[in-house]
């Protein structure tokens, strides 16, 4: 493999504020990716990768992430390790966008562009039983039901 460099603003697309980084296939062990989060968004439901560890970096605003009942509120410039097995979810309730990049192991990407293809406008599941079913198979689990 040979140095891989982005200018900025570079890398492709997909869903709503999400743009690929480091893709699946490019590096054996990691994907990166950049996510915005709109004002006052709920972010995913909570869930756990089994497989899947992630690390995510507040590059803007603040984000909220929660996990064994407790939610801690994560300003610019912190971090968030969250390693396989855990149950978390993130959220920005404030006014203002929020950014994040999001380190984590390589096929853990394609659950979260899949994902992005299983939502409507709105961020609700346009098939629950498929998204349920997706994460199945990537040895995830939402843990309430998605709504509809």
């Amino acid at each position: 493999m040979t140095l891989l460099t982005l200018p900025p603003g570079a890398g492709r697309t997909f869903g709503p504020g999400l743009t690929a980084k480091l893709e699946f296939g490019q590096s054996p062990d990691f994907s990166v990716f950049l996510g915005e989060l709109e004002p006052r968004s709920d972010g995913p439901p909570p869930h756990v990768h089994r497989i899947y560890d992630e690390a995510f970096y507040v590059l803007a605003g603040s984000v909220q992430f929660m996990s064994d009942g407790t939610s801690v509120d994560c300003p610019a410039g912190s971090f968030v390790f969250v390693p396989r097995g855990t149950p978390h979810g993130f959220a920005n309730p404030s006014a203002a966008a929020a950014a994040v990049l999001v380190v984590t192991t390589a096929p853990a990407i394609q659950l979260v562009e899949r994902g992005e293809e299983l939502l409507d406008d709105d961020g609700r599941p346009i098939d629950p039983a498929a998204l349920l079913a997706l994460f199945a198979s990537h040895e995830s689990e939402i843990l309430v039901s998605p709504p509809r």
